[in-house]
């Protein structure tokens, strides 16, 4: 029987979102977190360049989560790690920002940062320079294979009927372990990247922002307990 691509997508987020409402409340939990650090800010406090140049990459990496977790329920799962990849670049260039003028400069006044007339970061560098190489080498290195045309993504579009066979989904569907492998990206990275929204709220911010690194922390600890959880349930899969 033939599946239009609208029944596909409702059937995927409907399994998705009944087999994982775990994960869905840790990602609610993350995204108030942004909505309610926007608000502690107001717009009118960002003045300072570093300061507008985090506020941009934040907020650019709030969307591509949220958009990131709508693919992922319907199923696009490497479309989905590509919008987690922007995240990870944000945490490097927001982690290289104080230190490196050139990122400011590229950002907020269009000077690139190369003798071509391009702007390019090398962001292998960027993260070791934040003494972040073996995340590295771990989340972004596999959010490049995940994104990119590889044997990895070619597994992804593999019909799961059949792990062997040379067909490729047309339709998006639901398959546990590439949800678990964006949720998991998807939590920590965005998790990550709230700590430099935690630093602008401190810069800017004319109001008490301690609730809100009491509830940055606590988002932290419940999303480790659940990764933790998941090394015995997925060890040999």
């Amino acid at each position: 029987m033939k599946v239009t691509l609208i029944e596909a997508e409702k059937k995927a987020k409907d399994i998705t979102t009944k087999n994982h409402p775990e994960v869905f409340e840790l990602i609610e939990t993350m995204m108030h977190l942004y909505i309610s650090g926007f608000n502690l800010i107001g717009s009118s406090n960002i003045k300072g360049d570093i300061d507008r140049v985090w506020s941009a990459l934040i907020i650019r990496s709030y969307h591509s989560l949220v958009c990131s977790v709508e693919l992922m329920q319907r199923g696009y799962y490497a479309q989905s790690m590509a919008l987690i990849r922007i995240v990870i670049e944000a945490y490097v260039l927001c982690g290289n920002c104080a230190k490196d003028k050139t990122i400011v400069n590229a950002v907020a006044y269009k000077k690139p940062n190369k003798r071509s007339g391009k702007t390019t970061f090398d962001y292998r560098k960027l993260a070791t320079n934040m003494g972040a190489s073996d995340w590295y080498d771990n989340d972004y290195v596999f959010a490049c294979h995940f994104s990119h045309m590889s044997h990895l993504t070619l597994e992804v579009m593999t019909t799961e009927i059949n792990p062997h066979s040379r067909s490729l989904k047309i339709v998006p569907s639901y398959d546990e372990l590439s949800f678990i492998a964006c949720c998991k990206l998807l939590l920590r990275n965005g998790l990550l990247l709230t700590t430099f929204l935690g630093q602008l709220l401190d810069d800017v911010s004319e109001q008490n922002v301690t609730a809100w690194h009491t509830k940055a922390t606590a988002a932290v600890k419940q999303v480790e307990e659940w990764s933790s959880r998941l090394k015995g349930r997925y060890h040999n899969r």
